[in-house]
């Protein structure tokens, strides 16, 4: 007889996970420098290492944020001596960011760790046939559309 799993343990175990990388992400570290960076801090460090020249209005794109939240992490970061800010040359009122060595040492550091996360997770789906993948991905793409849903409904309360 096939043992069955009910439903509200597998959305516990979504929520755990969830939960689990929302702590972790909350939790500020160090990235291979002696300075703590924050979770905001190092996403930005990342953004700025993968398009190099970047300004301010592009990362709020590229973060799905207000544009108003970046620049006070940028000056904790410039503090910190991860990013230096310039003027474009072809317009001078317009600021592009550039990471630092002790930046790229970040950037370089949060990198290593994705690549190993994802290489861990992909082996584990390495397991899957080809149905199961596209239905675990059908299942996930419907969970995302889940919370997209919920947290729309909640911002317009």
């Amino acid at each position: 007889m096939e043992k069955k799993i009910p439903y509200a343990v597998q959305f516990e175990k979504v929520l755990r996970i969830a939960n689990k990388i929302n702590e972790a992400l909350k939790e500020p570290r160090s990235f291979g420098t002696a300075e703590i960076l924050y979770a905001s801090e190092i996403h930005i460090i990342d953004i700025i290492g993968r398009n190099p020249g970047i300004n301010i209005t592009e990362i709020a794109e590229k973060m799905g944020i207000r544009k108003s939240a970046i620049p006070k992490v940028i000056q904790k970061l410039t503090q910190k001596d991860m990013v230096v800010r310039s003027a474009k040359q072809q317009n001078k009122r317009a600021v592009q960011m550039e990471l630092t060595d002790k930046g790229e040492i970040a950037y370089n550091y949060h990198l290593n760790f994705h690549e190993m996360l994802s290489k861990n997770i992909i082996k584990k789906f390495s397991t899957f046939t080809q149905e199961e993948m596209l239905f675990f991905n059908e299942i996930m793409s419907d969970i995302e559309s889940c919370v997209d849903d919920i947290l729309c409904e909640h911002k317009e309360r």
